[in-house]
């Protein structure tokens, strides 16, 4: 696998990765793989088949009927997206959005991204944790990234908005997928790395991407 700043080899395709930093996480059937600095570090053994991983802000796995953290074992949620952080663990199923075992508010989210000051669960709109601000989002929303402001990918290109929603700034374009190293922003382009500033202009020329 090659990334912005990382390049490894992977064992086999994993059916799921997520990196912060110079740590990568590769998840198998039954397996977790930890990398740091392009070297494996932990292999965890997992209690079935992942369905997500996270490695921000803690590393967490979704499997088909629980949840699995590195340190702590398993968790008896079935979520479809979730977020383990200081605190402890946020996550979504069809019903709404929890915390640990108390549910927060009720809804259809499909997805979860956090800064180190909110959660936020994404649907038709964004609900906002702690506070519970309902947040509007233009139409289609399937990936963020939450920073000092928010950024958000529709079938359009990547929006810039407030944290409260006002829009900010767009860079229309067909996008797939988004993350960032807190400094930049990243995306793929016709199978294509792009690299952006927080004010989407470029930040440098795009690089081949490739996978396993």
């Amino acid at each position: 696998m090659r990334a912005v700043g990382l390049e490894l080899a992977l064992p086999a395709p994993p059916l799921a990765v997520a990196r912060s930093g110079e740590t990568l996480l590769a998840a198998y059937p039954f397996q977790l793989l930890v990398y740091q600095g392009g070297f494996i570090r932990e292999n965890f053994p997992l209690p079935g088949v992942p369905t997500f991983v996270r490695a921000k802000p803690s590393p967490l796995v979704g499997l088909e009927d629980r949840l699995f953290a590195p340190g702590l074992g398993t968790l008896p949620y079935r979520a479809k997206d979730a977020l383990r952080t200081s605190d402890g663990v946020y996550w979504l199923d069809e019903r709404g959005v929890y915390f640990e075992r108390r549910q927060l508010h009720g809804g259809r989210y499909t997805f979860l991204a956090a800064s180190e000051r909110y959660i936020f669960a994404f649907g038709q709109e964004a609900l906002r944790l702690p506070d519970g601000l309902r947040v509007p989002l233009p139409p289609g929303v399937k990936a963020a990234v939450v920073l000092d402001e928010l950024y958000v990918l529709n079938p359009e290109g990547l929006y810039r908005l407030s944290l409260e929603g006002l829009r900010l700034g767009f860079r229309p374009g067909a996008f797939e997928g988004l993350e960032s190293d807190g400094g930049f922003l990243y995306t793929l382009q016709a199978g294509h790395l792009v690299a952006l500033q927080r004010n989407l202009e470029p930040a440098a020329p795009s690089r081949p991407w490739s996978t396993p």
